[in-house]
């Protein structure tokens, strides 16, 4: 009987530590609760904006700060503990059986990872969404929290974070969700490699140059060996993905200047260009990995990018308008930079009209001797190609992603492969090259071609097979490779107008700068400004040239040229000894340069296809420094990193003889500077007046000093007189009254 009771007695007692036990994981379990269903009612932007907190008391919650990033842990709803914001997010969000606590949001100004505007449409969009269901692991994830990972991969990556949504949609729907997750979560990687986030704001990228040019001087200062002092320059730049062109360094190298290269590393104005140059690479080819960057979605170039290149111009236009420029022998002749940039060939209608220009130049010199011209267009394999039928191109994936960069590479050595050819026949040509991309971001070629008819034969049999050399044998190659059209000088439009060489490049030039005269762009139907505008933000953040010329004369000494308005007299005292040939010649030049006339520059420098030394002027070039040290000292000027600067056009150089063109030494200052300066200046002119003035006055109270002096004596001479007349007198009297 004892032994029944102690059996019962222990089977109860584990009965009871059994219901204890599960009593604990039912606790445990209700404290956070992993199962996850839709989103939140998404925030609006006007008053009594929803919350997309946790619920109102929760245990220890992780919570993020939507306006600046920061993580932490609260067990209610409060605000976030190093910017006060309210707008805060937790993965509790999430479940629908949790109360919501809402509240007015008062515009914050911070500088936000999601700005406050964004916050809303993104959360709409991804509630918005519904999982496609098409496999049994895609069904078990549509009953989880699928969205929360989802938003933590987007919330760190500011206004580029409703195109990776896109992209995420986009695969989603055509492939699988795992895909599509593992797309943005691998974009993400890509733009958070090295601890710091391609997507900053320009504010950030100051932040981060600031910091690391100060890190960088801060371990500079214990090291005086050069080799080392270069070694930690490098492994400063290696932590921000940065370094520099070993051809330089070689070049520094050799020239004992290595040092300017430290001294560059540990710029903070230095490193701010070159993280911002990397930072937008970097943005721009993890869209191409996203097919962002195509035809139907983002043509040319993400829509992240040219935000940012508009924004960009914008500051640059800025800049220059508070920055100015003065003669540095007369400080009222003054421009603003922004005044300078529209006189000259950085205006985008000056460009073009001096592109035009040479053109038409080239066409009036083919027509007079005899010559033709074809139009061709070389593109790159099917590698270097992003997207293909609107899906990324596995082929592009198989060969390491080429960037667009590399692909203009390619692009580039076919063309030199071409010159090479061309110069062991001694077939000689001339015209421009147009670099433009395709929809997805890929650059292709177009050149306009001058020459005799029989070398272009030869040009356009070398230059197709030189196009496909590489990969011949895939699908489309001799269809798309290389084309070829032959320009028909003769040939009459249906306007009655007669064809012309420069009109088939010419839609390709305004297409690729401003868009003006194009009604829209054939490739997309898009309005032509706005391609344009989206070609520009390629070229600038890809850093590829977009238009070249090839043969001619030098357009360096057509500008030079043209800055000397004034005939050249045979009675100059710089050409005094030139005979009358030479002089008719010199002025030649220099008139059609000022005439606009690019034909008979052309003629007048010694033809289409002369070498540069043997053209009939030359530029000259002098490093900026003063003349006593070219002279005498023989020490150059140097750069503010130390080297020595590069030198500068100061004039032509025509028989051996020099003649400068120009002749104003300019001394660039911010505009605010430059006032204070002014009136600094006028300052002090007033106090000279001032101290002229008060001069006057010392004369004034002088002179009446000195006519207060002379009457004080005209009175003593007065004085004594009467005691004179009084002695005489008296007599012997008057002797003792002056010795007493």
């Amino acid at each position: 009987m004892t032994y029944l009771n102690y059996f019962l007695a222990c089977l109860i007692f584990r009965l009871y530590a059994c219901v204890i036990l599960i009593a604990w994981i039912i606790y445990l379990m209700s404290r956070k609760r992993y199962y996850l269903q839709d989103l939140p009612t998404p925030l609006t932007s006007f008053t009594g904006v929803r919350s997309c907190t946790t619920a109102e008391k929760f245990e220890l919650a992780v919570q993020v700060c939507l306006s600046c990033g920061h993580e932490y842990e609260s067990d209610s709803v409060v605000t976030c503990p190093v910017c006060a914001s309210k707008l805060t997010y937790s993965e509790d969000s999430f479940l629908p059986d949790t109360k919501k606590a809402t509240f007015s949001i008062v515009g914050e100004a911070t500088a936000n990872p999601l700005d406050l505007g964004l916050v809303p449409t993104l959360l709409d969009k991804i509630s918005s969404y519904s999982l496609p269901v098409r496999t049994a692991k895609e069904r078990a994830v549509a009953k989880t929290n699928w969205q929360a990972p989802l938003f933590n991969v987007l919330r760190k990556h500011r206004d580029f974070a409703p195109a990776m949504l896109h992209s995420f949609i986009s695969i989603c729907d055509k492939r699988s969700y795992f895909e599509a997750l593992q797309s943005v979560e691998s974009a993400s990687a890509r733009l958070t490699e090295l601890g710091h986030n391609a997507t900053m704001a320009e504010g950030d990228i100051k932040d981060l140059a600031k910091e690391k040019a100060q890190q960088l001087t801060k371990q500079l200062a214990t090291v005086d060996d050069d080799a080392e002092r270069f070694r930690l320059a490098e492994r400063s730049l290696s932590f921000l993905g940065l370094s520099f062109d070993a051809a330089t360094v070689k070049r520094k190298q050799e020239a004992g200047e290595l040092f300017s290269m430290v001294n560059r590393a540990a710029d903070e104005y230095w490193l701010r260009r070159q993280l911002r140059r990397r930072f937008a690479q970097s943005v721009e080819h993890v869209a191409r990995d996203l097919a962002l960057v195509q035809k139907h979605k983002q043509v040319y170039c993400s829509d992240f990018s040219v935000n940012r290149y508009r924004a960009r111009t914008e500051d640059n236009r800025a800049a220059l308008e508070n920055t100015v420029a003065y003669d540095e022998d007369d400080a009222s002749n003054v421009f603003s930079l922004a005044e300078l940039s529209d006189k000259s060939v950085s205006n985008v209608d000056n460009r073009n009209a001096e592109m035009f220009i040479r053109l038409k130049g080239f066409e009036a010199v083919s027509q007079s001797l005899g010559h033709s011209a074809i139009f061709t267009t070389v593109t790159a394999p099917s590698r270097f190609h992003s997207v293909a039928n609107r899906v990324t191109n596995k082929k592009w994936l198989a060969a390491g992603k080429p960037t667009p960069v590399q692909a203009n590479d390619y692009l580039v050595e076919v063309w030199t492969a071409l010159r090479k050819s061309l110069d062991k026949k001694k077939i000689k040509i001339y015209g421009m090259r147009v670099v433009e991309p395709h929809h997805d971001g890929t650059p292709h070629h177009h050149q306009l071609i001058f020459g005799l008819p029989t070398d272009l034969a030869f040009v356009k049999k070398e230059l197709k097979r030189l196009a496909l050399l590489d990969s011949p044998n895939e699908k489309g190659a001799k269809e798309h490779r290389f084309k070829c059209e032959d320009i028909d000088p003769n040939y009459t439009k249906k306007d009655g107008s007669k064809g012309s060489a420069v009109g088939y490049i010419a839609k390709y030039i305004s297409k690729s700068t401003d868009g003006k005269h194009i009604e829209k762009d054939l490739t997309t139907d898009a309005d032509a400004a706005k391609s344009a505008e989206r070609i520009v933000t390629w070229a600038r953040i890809e850093n590829i040239r977009q238009f070249q010329f090839f043969g001619g004369p030098s357009v360096t000494v057509w500008r030079e040229m043209r800055r000397l308005k004034d005939e050249i007299q045979e009675g100059d005292a710089v050409f005094n000894n030139l005979e009358g040939t030479e002089h008719y010649l010199l002025e030649k030049v220099r008139k059609s340069a000022d005439e606009g006339d690019w034909a008979a520059f052309c003629i007048a420098m010694g033809g289409v296809f002369v070498k540069r030394t043997d053209q009939t002027v030359r530029t000259h070039y002098a490093v900026p420094a003063v003349v006593e040290k070219l002279f005498e000292s023989h020490e150059y000027a140097t750069t503010r990193f130390g080297d020595k600067a590069n030198a500068r056009i100061n004039g032509i150089l025509f028989q051996g003889v020099f003649k400068a063109t120009r002749f104003k030494n300019w001394v660039v200052m911010n505009k605010e500077a430059y006032i204070r300066g002014q009136k600094k200046v006028m300052s002090g002119v007033v106090d000279i007046f001032d101290v002229l003035e008060r001069e006057k006055e010392y004369e004034r109270m002088a002179e009446q000093q000195y006519q207060e002096y002379e009457n004080h004596m005209f009175e003593c001479e007065e004085m004594q007189a009467l005691l004179f007349e009084a002695s005489a007198w008296r007599g012997s009297e008057a002797t003792d009254v002056m010795t007493h």
